[in-house]
């Protein structure tokens, strides 16, 4: 029986759990914003709350001049944090941006569609009150145009606009009359058939005497 186990296993070994921990982190920090399911979320949150106050600690003592501590810190979200450049964002620029806050550095907003293919719950997994993150995010919504945003006319592309299309006449029902003469027209009449065989008739009766004059 799982007994004070508050973590999930989400399908995974516990290495491959742990590096996938390390991944999704490091995407979270670098892009402030990541789109994933909502179990993965909620653990990859307790992650990287814990480094943002880590990253604090370490800040503070930076500033403090305690540099065996701030290494302590820096080593300790190292380990977790294995890129560089996202590593020093973390301690120079988030974290004094999260000091006056104790705690909920991130949040989780559902989305309105599926993930394609198991039909899994996708959720946005993001950092709070950061440039990015501090604009709405609005789908379908097209940017305006510098024109439009300077709140001048935006005259409309001649080559795009679009023509009224011309309406087709409705077809007239074929009659019987109709029929007939599309059939008599498909088929050769009988006078020709009569023409064509007199007039062979008469080359080959031309072509005899021909050879019996010769």
């Amino acid at each position: 029986m799982r007994h004070r186990v508050d973590h999930r296993k989400l399908g995974r070994t516990a290495s491959h759990r742990k590096a996938l921990m390390r991944s999704m982190v490091t995407s979270l920090f670098d892009a402030e914003r990541i789109t994933t399911t909502a179990p993965k979320a909620k653990e990859a949150r307790r992650v990287a709350e814990r480094l943002i106050t880590r990253a604090k600690k370490g800040h503070q003592a930076h500033a403090a001049g305690q540099t065996s501590v701030a290494l302590s810190h820096w080593r300790g979200a190292g380990r977790v944090v294995r890129n560089t450049d996202v590593l020093r964002k973390l301690f120079d620029q988030l974290a004094p941006l999260y000091m006056e806050r104790n705690g909920g550095y991130t949040r989780i907003i559902r989305l309105d569609h599926m993930r394609v293919g198991d039909n899994a719950r996708l959720v946005l997994l993001e950092l709070v009150d950061t440039e990015k993150t501090k604009k709405p995010l609005v789908r379908g919504v097209a940017a305006p145009t510098p024109d439009a945003a300077a709140g001048g006319d935006v005259k409309p592309d001649k080559d795009r606009a679009t023509k009224p299309k011309k309406e087709k006449k409705a077809a007239r029902p074929r009659t019987a009359r109709d029929k007939k003469e599309s059939k008599t027209a498909e088929k050769p009449s009988k006078k020709a058939g009569k023409s064509t065989a007199a007039s062979k008739g008469k080359t080959k009766s031309n072509t005899k005497a021909k050879r019996s004059g010769d």
